[in-house]
């Protein structure tokens, strides 16, 4: 009788531990579960905001040409064809499981939403990379085209950029430098980034200079043609000064066909239409004498001279021709 009062605590105790221990393990499943949902959403929240994100946007707007490695571009243009559709993919794991559901069943979701986080970081990372590739290329190819132009911009300013200039100089050191980080294999995106905002600022140096240059040449050739049309105006009117100054043309004192008015035209020497002597230069040859009251240096006639405002007088044969400018 004692053996069997035994027997029956041992299988009364043995089912009570195992009760207990049933009741733990579903708990822990459940809690195990509830952690896992919670990690779940989060990720999954991540994943999708990342995917959408104006940095992947970006990076897969950038074409071929655009970059120094055009397997990048195709990499990253799969994988996002690839993993895109994961934002519109329906899983089979469960997230509104309650503890109604058996500790195998809790268990089973809680592996599968594991998997589930796991397969959405590895796709992030992927795409993180094939971004970060794409992005470098395109760095590196943009550093290149910088050196390019600083070469020419260096070739074209030879001799261009003022006296005592030294913009030359330190775009020569800089596209040293940058031709090293171009060629270096460790160099990474931000390498190539701060090389050639640095490039470019040396060029901007040099383009500057040439253009500060050639404004003030230009502005000194402009203040040279300006002086030598003064001086040249201010030299008269081309005619033979008398001897007594001024700038008229002076008529000769002797004999011979003496000065010949134009036959036309409204620059010619003319004799006022009332006052004065009356007196016209002869139309033909012969002399022209002078008239005995057109004396005394007042003017005889006024008229143009190759479109000049002038005025003449006698003084005695000679005939002064006299410019207003």
């Amino acid at each position: 009788m004692a053996v069997l009062v035994l027997a029956v605590a041992v299988i009364c105790g043995g089912g009570l531990w195992w009760h207990n221990h049933a009741v733990r393990e579903h708990d822990q499943a459940l809690t195990s579960y509830r952690a896992a949902v919670r990690d779940y959403a989060s990720q999954e929240g991540r994943y999708r905001s990342y995917l959408d994100s104006d940095e992947v946007k970006s990076a897969s707007a950038i074409k071929e040409e655009e970059v120094s490695d055009a397997k990048t571009v195709l990499a990253m243009s799969r994988d996002v064809r690839t993993i895109k559709p994961a934002l519109s993919r329906k899983t089979s794991v469960k997230t509104g499981l309650t503890g109604d559901a058996s500790t195998g069943e809790l268990k089973k979701a809680t592996e599968n939403l594991a998997a589930q986080i796991s397969r959405m970081k590895a796709e992030v990372r992927t795409i993180k990379a094939k971004v970060l590739a794409v992005n470098t290329s395109k760095a590196h190819k943009q550093l290149s085209d910088a050196i390019g132009n600083a070469d020419k911009i260096l070739a074209d300013s030879n001799g261009k950029v003022p006296d005592g200039d030294h913009s030359r100089d330190e775009l020569t050191k800089t596209l040293d430098l940058a031709k090293k980080t171009l060629e270096d294999r460790k160099s990474v995106l931000k390498t190539f980034t701060d090389a050639k905002t640095t490039l470019d600022t040396k060029t901007q140096a040099v383009n500057n200079a040439v253009n500060a240059k050639a404004a003030q040449d230009a502005a000194d050739a402009a203040a040279a043609a300006q002086a030598q049309a003064a001086s040249a105006a201010t030299g008269g009117s081309g005619y033979r000064a008398s001897s007594g100054g001024g700038s008229g043309y002076r008529a000769p004192s002797g004999g011979g066909s003496g000065y010949r008015a134009p036959s036309g035209g409204s620059s010619g020497y003319r004799a006022p239409s009332g006052g004065g002597s009356g007196y016209r230069p002869p139309f033909g040859g012969g002399s022209a004498p002078a008239p005995s009251n057109g004396g005394g240096g007042h003017p005889t006639w006024t008229g143009t001279t190759d479109n000049t405002p002038a005025t003449g007088h006698w003084n005695g044969n000679d005939l002064y021709v006299d410019t207003k400018f």
